[in-house]
């Protein structure tokens, strides 16, 4: 987060020589939260189960695979809408479990896959007149100012047949809002 007092009208300052311009420019304060995420582990990799009351087992490594496990590019590459969205991990690479065995992935972290990564950007912009005993305070609060996506977690069950897809977004689009605070 980083707050920022812009330096119009002050004395000396850009702005400074008309005292109309100078009431209106001084005074306003920037403000903004900037968020980076490298994405959380992917959770575990379900499978077909063959194990009495056991509900969904791991997925086994298959032992055969060899290439990429994240394949089609990045998270989003590629029509995620579309009638057929691509898988980025490839199912290949899992197997269901033996009979009576419950599978041999790790609860996260199998293959090092994590969803989706993330960034952020909010702005705000603000400032206060006074006006005898009365406090004005005026602003613009934009979230998400660049309108970026952030993808939804990804499908982790073999069997079922959207694994390895993104199934939503998790985050909103841009949204604006204005302030205006009296103190009297």
């Amino acid at each position: 987060m980083v707050v920022y007092n812009v330096p119009f009208g002050s004395e000396g300052g850009p702005g400074s020589g008309n005292t109309v311009v100078r009431a209106m420019v001084k005074d306003w304060q920037i403000s903004g939260i900037t968020q980076f995420r490298s994405g959380r582990p992917l959770g575990s990799i379900g499978a077909a189960c063959n194990l009495p009351n056991a509900g969904t087992c791991y997925a086994d490594f298959n032992p055969t695979f060899t290439g990429a496990v994240r394949i089609n590019g990045d998270y989003g590459d590629g029509d995620v809408l579309g009638t057929n969205p691509p898988s980025y991990i490839d199912r290949n690479a899992f197997q269901s479990p033996a009979a009576f065995t419950y599978g041999n992935t790790p609860r996260a972290l199998a293959f090092d896959l994590r969803n989706p990564s993330s960034f952020n950007q909010d702005l705000s912009v603000r400032r206060d007149f006074r006006v005898s005993h009365v406090k004005l305070g005026l602003g613009i609060d934009v979230f998400n100012v660049f309108n970026t996506v952030v993808f939804g977690n990804i499908q982790t069950n073999i069997t079922d047949a959207n694994f390895g897809r993104v199934s939503s977004q998790s985050n909103a689009p841009r949204v604006g809002q204005i302030k205006v605070r009296l103190e009297f």
